[in-house]
């Protein structure tokens, strides 16, 4: 003879708890702008988002280190430096274009969906799933980031609206749509 003794157990109904990316570092440190990348515009190939974001912040002459380039010489000078922290250091001491501020949005979002046309960058940020993408950062960035709990994130929401992009270009379509087009058509 067999005895079994079963215990009741109270199940907790599953809760979907949405997690988060809060730094972009580590197996998440493709979704930073220092991460390598081709952005190419107007002839010019850009090593990674930072260092475009940076040649566009200029539409006029610049005087760095005592010699003056052209935006054409600036951007192609940003292009052919392979760290982007450096980069982003000589982005923060430009003479910023007029309309900087209206149009730096505009510049980021082409930046960020050039960047994941790559496939296997569009793959690793697909990976991320519904995660809510933080960039996390020490050194108070409040307008593309997030530092001690503050932050509009721009960075941020930018990834999130390109993965939630890729995603439905992905989309395979139901059966039940496949059926509903088949009937529209007879």
């Amino acid at each position: 003879m067999v005895f079994c003794y079963f215990k009741q157990v109270n199940f907790i109904p599953f809760v979907n708890i949405i997690s988060m990316i809060d730094k972009f570092e580590g197996r998440y440190r493709f979704l930073s702008n220092f991460y390598p990348c081709k952005i190419e515009h107007q002839g010019i190939t850009y090593p990674s988002v930072e260092n475009f974001y940076v040649a566009m912040k200029v539409n006029d002459q610049q005087l760095i280190n005592g010699r003056y380039y052209t935006p054409g010489d600036f951007r192609e000078m940003i292009a052919k430096i392979s760290n982007p922290a450096e980069v982003k250091k000589l982005g923060s001491k430009v003479k910023l274009r007029t309309g900087w501020d209206e149009k730096k949005l505009e510049v980021m979002n082409w930046a960020v969906r050039q960047k994941f046309k790559d496939e296997t960058l569009s793959e690793m940020l697909l990976s991320t799933g519904d995660q809510e993408l933080i960039e996390g950062n020490w050194w108070k960035d409040y307008f593309w980031g997030v530092c001690n709990g503050k932050g509009d994130n721009n960075l941020g929401k930018i990834l999130m609206t390109v993965r939630e992009e890729i995603s439905l270009q992905n989309q395979k379509p139901s059966i039940e749509d496949i059926i509903k087009d088949k009937n529209k058509l007879n």
